[in-house]
């Protein structure tokens, strides 16, 4: 079954929470319409405790304005400023398909946004939307997946089955899957600031929420006084690209080794040493016992070289990760225990949990997103083709397939989660003179600085930076990031971006090991 959700009563004690209230009538209530609630209690989530919230009710399907409706969270996160602004943030989350009072963590406990709320409001089909489309199946699979061979006929026939399991359970509970797409979510923000009574707001978009920041610019630009994109998905992304950009991270980490003087006399030959691993273990992998951080029991974990791969990709997510990277990637071809044993551990810690009530990924949204929009503007050729030309030393299993978290969505895509293409307009870069902050890490394994760029080639106001040694997410992570964007809501016209040419990328140390 489909993982559960707590559902939350519905009362009017915040209907006098200003920019969260609803207008009394003694009229039926709208189709579209906003109705306060409580916060849902949410292990991770302290900041939700300080928050107001309620439901954001629009149509599932647009194209049916009369059919069934649906509900998604909506959190207001006060400003910490005495000298608020009227212009709110709203907040992006990424994905597709994350928990967006999550996702946002990183940027509210940094504390560089004080002086305007901030909005976050869960996407259709993600945890706290409701209906939530969430699937245990999946869930699952890839706790199971720790233990097998990442890339093998095997793994793919258990991930596609898992895949159909989820599809056919969604299906079943009456959802319209065709409607969890990016350019139904964009409307679903566009009637955000329309029912809460905002006549301007800035937008923030991280990861897919870049994308999706975009996808709002372009159908729905009432209203938007500013945009932030950081770590940047252009409009004109597909699944191919993403070897591309996995090469590009790998290759910055790489550089930027052999660049400092300590990190290159202990690692002299790193992404030598790293492709033979990958080869090697692709042939031959390693198996050991881990902890299970979820529940205490031992969990089995194997690594080969599409995990091995799998494992670097994910080090962009923190600086301390990247920072120790060389020294893990030397020690595990050296065949140390406690490389095998930290390795192990980094990617039991990724799984999901396991039980009914955890936090889960919205998989009707990823899958209606993806498959809408990416997977059906590139070929099974052109992933083979991207991989070989982003890795050609790479063994031809792990080449052929997608990179990382995107194996085998191809098949899902083709074989089980069968939706009409997104329009082929939608994959043009958006044209807008909304000024536009875009943020890069030359680390990130995810998204691009070529990406931004791609992104901004028809933003006629658009400034990128790109910040040295930070991988995904960079905002949180980078006080020089933190500056330029809060001087850019101050004056988007001339965000102050003197702090980022003196920037160098971190340290590689022995000591920064996680």
């Amino acid at each position: 079954m489909a993982v559960t959700y707590q559902h939350f009563l519905l009362v009017g004690l915040l209907g006098a929470v200003p920019g969260l209230a609803c207008a009394e009538s003694a009229s039926p209530p709208p189709v579209t319409r906003f109705e306060p609630a409580p916060c849902p209690k949410l292990p991770g989530a302290d900041e939700l405790a300080k928050a107001s919230c309620g439901y954001l009710v629009v149509p599932e399907n647009r194209s049916r304005p009369s059919g069934r409706t649906i509900r998604l969270m909506v959190a207001k996160y006060p400003a910490r400023s005495p000298e608020k602004q009227a212009d709110p943030i709203v907040y992006l989350a990424g994905g597709p398909g994350d928990i967006a009072p999550l996702d946002v963590n990183g940027l509210i406990a940094a504390g560089f946004l004080r002086d305007r709320d901030i909005l976050v409001m869960s996407q259709r089909g993600t945890m706290f939307s409701e209906p939530a489309l969430t699937c245990a199946a999946i869930d699952n699979f890839n706790r199971e997946l720790l233990g097998l061979r990442f890339y093998s006929e095997t793994t793919e026939r258990a991930h596609v089955a898992a895949t159909r399991v989820c599809h056919q359970e969604l299906a079943a509970t009456g959802a319209d899957l065709s409607a969890y797409n990016s350019t139904e979510s964009a409307a679903d923000f566009a009637d955000l600031r329309r029912v809460l009574g905002f006549a301007a707001w800035n937008v923030y978009g991280n990861s897919y929420g870049s994308y999706l920041a975009q996808t709002l610019m372009r159908d729905h630009p009432e209203g938007i006084r500013s945009v932030v994109l950081d770590s940047v998905l252009p409009t004109t992304y597909t699944i191919p690209g993403n070897w591309q950009i996995t090469r590009a991270g790998f290759d910055n980490l790489f550089q930027a080794c052999a660049t400092e003087t300590a990190c290159n006399a202990a690692h002299p030959h790193l992404e030598t040493t790293f492709t033979g691993l990958v080869n090697r273990l692709e042939a031959e992998p390693l198996t050991t016992t881990v902890s299970d951080p979820a529940t205490g029991k031992d969990l089995k974990v194997l690594l080969d070289g599409g995990a091995l791969v799998d494992w670097l990709r994910n080090q962009n997510y923190a600086v301390p990760l990247l920072r120790a990277a060389p020294d893990r990637i030397d020690a595990l071809a050296a065949g140390r225990p406690d490389a095998i044993e930290a390795i192990a551990k980094d990617r039991a810690s990724r799984a999901p949990p396991p039980g009914p009530d955890v936090p889960a990924l919205g998989y009707g949204l990823s899958y209606g997103i993806t498959c809408r929009e990416d997977y059906p503007f590139a070929t099974p050729e052109d992933l083979v083709a991207a991989g070989r030309l982003a890795f050609p030393d790479y063994p031809a299993s792990i080449q052929r397939e997608g990179v990382g978290g995107w194996a085998y969505i191809n098949q899902d895509c083709r074989e089980v989660w069968q939706v009409p293409a997104a329009p082929v307009t939608m994959r043009q870069p958006v044209t807008s003179s909304i000024p536009t902050l875009l943020i890069s890490g030359s680390f990130d394994t995810l998204t691009s600085l070529a990406g931004a760029k791609a992104a901004a080639a028809r933003l006629a106001n658009a400034t990128i930076i790109s910040i040295p040694g930070i991988g995904h997410s960079v905002s949180p992570a980078s006080p020089c990031a933190q500056t330029v964007v809060v001087s850019f809501f101050v004056d988007p016209g001339a965000p102050n971006t003197s702090c980022v040419g003196a920037l160098r990328p971190p340290s590689f140390t022995a000591s920064a090991q996680p």
